[in-house]
């Protein structure tokens, strides 16, 4: 898909998509934001970007049927903090982190394996493409980024994103 980047912080298209968020998931399941104080900002296209949320949103009220809760995080990862993530081949950089996390049904490590493939899906014949989240990872890998996923059944799913921190040429010559 071709991406329209731009430099934005997370916390403003959060900002913006929260009142479309609130109205997608419905009122049994409780939206919740913590923001990092003073977050980089990332070069990516914010409407991609809120498309990603909007997917991870529809994901988590679908996994949770009688309500739960969905927190969105953002926050700035060192260059030396990235090794947490336990992937070795994050290149050392500064990023910013986006988590959105459920309280919904969780996934077993099978489905788990495969849901960044195109057309898998766990919903019902008619329910789901299974494009949503090939989408996310699709987006992610063209922003410079790299996704990670944690679940497990009866304990809910966690998304993390992370982005490249973004410098304008000017500091970037400085640093």
């Amino acid at each position: 898909q071709t991406l329209r980047p731009s430099a934005f912080q997370f916390t403003e298209v959060l900002s913006d998509a929260t009142a479309l968020l609130k109205r997608l998931i419905g009122e049994r399941i409780d939206l919740t934001f913590q923001h990092g104080r003073d977050l980089w900002p990332v070069m990516a296209d914010p409407t991609q970007f809120e498309q990603v949320i909007v997917n991870f949103a529809m994901n988590a009220r679908d996994a949770m049927p009688n309500g739960g809760r969905l927190s969105i995080s953002t926050r700035n990862v060192s260059e030396g903090e990235k090794d947490a993530f336990g992937d070795k081949s994050i290149p050392k950089a500064d990023y910013v982190l986006i988590e959105v996390q459920d309280s919904g049904t969780g996934m077993p490590p099978d489905v788990l394996e495969k849901i960044f493939e195109p057309f898998f899906t766990t919903k019902e014949v008619g329910k789901g493409t299974g494009l949503g989240l090939s989408m996310v990872y699709g987006f992610v890998k063209q922003s410079g980024g790299f996704i990670f996923c944690e679940s497990k059944p009866g304990e809910g799913t966690t998304f993390r994103i992370l982005l490249p921190r973004h410098l304008e040429a000017a500091q970037a010559e400085g640093a």
